[in-house]
């Protein structure tokens, strides 16, 4: 069966967070992404329940977690991350994908993988091909034009004994 969205967004829908995750929204289901992320606050037709579309990969195969100092002020968005977490422990299925807009407290149980830090200028030039990756990365092969991109970290790193 193949799900109704490529990723479920978890985040404090207000302020800053709120831009953020309009701006994100808008640019993963547009050219050159196309991907579909339910956003609770946008579905009007009655179809997203948020537990349901966690816990039912077939509805949402990721949850993208805006991070930052106001998350913690969601009730509702804390609850969602903890319950996808809950779907998930140790990240064995990969299910949530954090972003930090800035210095903020990160759960415990997230502080072991990779996050996409806004906060971190060289982190930035490269967001929406990370995150489109990151999403993608079921179908096991991303677009090679996503891919021409991105940095080569591991020639970058040219370490020597």
């Amino acid at each position: 069966m193949k799900a109704d969205y490529d990723a479920f967004l978890i985040c404090n829908p207000k302020g800053e967070d709120r831009e953020f995750a309009d701006q994100l929204v808008d640019t993963m289901q547009d050219s050159p992404y196309n991907l579909k992320i339910c956003v609770p606050w946008r579905v009007t037709d009655g179809r997203c329940n948020a537990r349901d579309c966690i816990r039912e990969r077939c509805r949402c195969k990721r949850c993208i977690v805006i991070l930052s100092s106001n998350f913690y002020k969601s009730e509702e968005a804390v609850s969602q991350l903890e319950f996808a977490y809950s779907l998930s422990p140790g990240f064995k299925e990969r299910l949530i994908l954090p972003i930090c807009l800035n210095i903020c407290e990160v759960p415990s149980y997230l502080q072991q993988i990779s996050k996409l830090e806004l906060y971190n200028m060289n982190a930035r030039k490269w967001l929406w091909e990370r995150l489109y990756l990151s999403l993608i990365s079921h179908k096991n092969k991303a677009p090679e034009k996503q891919t021409k991109n991105l940095p080569d970290v591991v020639k970058s790193a040219n370490i020597r004994n």
